[in-house]
């Protein structure tokens, strides 16, 4: 399985580095240190579970590859139709998993490295 990176804001008001890791470096080793400020972050059973599902989402995009090549998703936005091959979805747009975290909602931004045959 190929990996993907997670990144993040640093939620100290006076840091906001942006702290970067794969889901199984997450899974490994749950304790992530902001290298602005030395404040860190704990990434409970619960929360690694949904980086391992959410990882397991993007790899079976990729298995299906081969039968996603022919799918389009239509955009609509505000009287403009966009068809974009399924395919690029994850790999050219943003992908943000927000999760609700002790009643705030933190966004975990995904980046998937392109697919090798993309032209």
């Amino acid at each position: 399985m190929r990996e993907s990176t997670i990144e993040f804001r640093c939620v100290n008001d006076q840091c906001k580095q942006v702290l970067s890791f794969t889901m199984l470096a997450a899974d490994a080793q749950p304790l992530l240190r902001c290298a602005g400020c030395g404040r860190e972050y704990v990434f409970n059973e619960s929360l690694r579970a949904k980086f391992k599902k959410f990882a397991r989402l993007v790899e079976a995009v990729r298995d299906a590859e081969e039968i996603l090549g022919d799918t389009n998703v239509g955009l609509d936005i505000q009287g403009h139709s966009v068809q974009v091959p399924y395919r690029l979805l994850l790999t050219r747009m943003n992908t943000l998993l927000t999760l609700d975290i002790g009643g705030t909602k933190f966004n975990f931004r995904v980046r998937v490295e392109p697919l090798e045959d993309l032209p």
